[in-house]
C-alpha cells in the first residue's frame, strides 16, 4: 500500500489478523495508537472499532477469521500480551505457514475448511506464548533436526511419512531417525502424534468440535485411529477426556480455557495435560499450557452471529483487511 492508505472498522467486524512485511502501518484501536513494523503482528477483535492507516508505503498480509466465541479468545491473547500488537520470535515460522496455506489453497484441490482450520489454530497458538505447544530450544538444534522440526509443524494436520521428512531435509531415514532422536528426544514418527495430541487437547478444551471434526482437521483416517492414538498417550478417549475436564472446573478443582471460564477471568491458564513417552518412560514436553483458539473458522463475508467455519487468508489488496 502506499500513502494515502486509510482503512476504518466499525464494531461488528471480524477479527483481524495482520502481519506487517515491510514499512510501517499506523493503528487506532481503543484509544490507543501503534506503530506496527516489520514483522509486527496486529490482532483485533470485532468488538472494537478500529482505524488503520500507511504514511509512505507499507506491505501486509491478513485474514479475518470467525467463530463461536472467537472473540472471547482474541482478548484473551490481548490480555495476555498486554496489547493487540505482538512482537514474536516466531513471526517468521508464522509468516511460513500463512504462505504455505495461501499457495495450497490457490494452487491444489484441498480441503479448504481443514487447511484454514488448522492455519488459524497453528498461527494463534504461536501467538498464545513462545514456550507452550511446542518447545522452541532451535538455537541447540542442528541445521537439518530445525529445519526438520519446522517441517514437522507446518504439516501437522497431515499424516507424514518417515520418508517425506527425511527427504524434505535430504538424509536417509536411518541416519535422519538417529540424529533427530538424539537431539530431540523423541523418533520423527512420535513427535507428529505427540503434536497432534497436543493441538487435539487444545480443540477439546476450547472448542465444540465433534470428535470426528477433531480427527478430520488433523488427517486422521478415521475416527478410530485419532481415539486409538489419543487413549495411547492421554490413556483416556478424547470425549472422556473433554467430559472430565468440564466435570472438575464445574467442582472447582480445576480451571480450563472454554469460552465461558475465559470470559468471567481472562487471567486464568488451563493446566497442561501430561501423557507417558511409552518408549522414552518420561513425561512428554509437547503439551500446550495455554492455548486458547476457536477451530470453526468462517470466510463467508456474509456476518452470521455465532458459527463461522472457517478463515480466508488473503493477500493484500488495495480493498485493505
Amino acid at each position: 500500500m502506499t500513502s494515502p492508505y486509510d482503512i476504518r472498522h466499525d464494531i461488528g467486524c471480524y477479527p483481524l489478523f495482520i502481519m506487517v512485511l515491510d514499512g510501517c502501518l499506523h493503528l487506532d484501536y481503543c484509544k490507543e495508537h501503534y506503530m506496527v513494523k516489520e514483522r509486527d503482528i496486529l490482532l483485533l477483535d470485532s468488538q472494537h472499532a478500529h482505524h488503520y492507516w500507511c504514511e509512505d508505503s507499507c506491505s501486509f498480509i491478513f485474514f479475518h477469521f470467525g467463530g463461536k466465541d472467537c472473540d472471547v479468545m482474541v482478548r484473551h491473547l490481548q490480555q495476555s500480551n498486554g496489547s493487540p500488537l505482538f512482537q514474536t520470535k516466531q513471526a517468521n515460522e508464522i509468516y511460513q505457514i500463512f504462505l504455505q496455506t495461501y499457495h495450497s489453497l490457490m494452487y491444489h484441490n484441498v480441503k479448504a475448511e481443514r487447511e484454514l482450520s488448522m492455519m488459524v489454530y497453528n498461527i494463534l497458538c504461536l501467538l498464545e506464548s513462545e514456550e507452550h505447544v511446542y518447545p522452541q530450544d532451535f538455537v541447540r538444534y542442528s541445521p537439518p533436526i530445525a529445519q526438520a522440526v519446522s517441517f514437522i509443524r507446518q504439516h501437522v494436520h497431515k499424516n507424514l511419512s518417515l520418508k517425506q521428512i527425511a527427504d524434505h531435509v535430504h538424509l536417509s531415514p536411518y541416519y535422519f531417525t538417529r540424529l533427530f532422536k538424539k537431539e530431540t528426544g523423541y523418533t520423527p514418527v512420535n513427535y507428529l502424534n505427540n503434536l497432534k495430541i497436543s493441538l487435539a487437547q487444545i480443540m477439546l478444551r476450547t472448542s465444540n468440535s465433534s470428535v470426528s471434526q477433531i480427527a478430520d482437521s488433523l488427517g486422521y483416517s478415521s475416527n478410530t485411529c485419532f481415539i486409538n492414538a489419543f487413549r495411547l498417550r492421554c490413556h483416556t478417549t478424547p470425549a472422556a477426556y473433554r467430559k472430565n475436564l468440564f466435570q472438575e472446573e464445574r467442582q472447582g478443582n480445576t480451571q480450563t480455557h472454554n469460552p465461558k471460564t475465559i470470559q468471567e477471568d481472562p487471567k486464568l491458564t488451563a493446566p497442561a495435560p501430561q501423557f507417558e513417552q511409552a518408549s522414552l518412560g518420561k513425561k512428554s514436553a509437547l503439551n500446550p499450557a495455554n492455548s486458547s483458539v476457536s477451530s470453526q473458522t468462517d470466510s463467508s463475508k456474509e456476518k452470521t452471529k455465532n458459527n463461522a467455519k472457517h478463515s480466508t487468508p488473503a493477500k493484500n489488496h488495495s480493498t485493505g483487511g
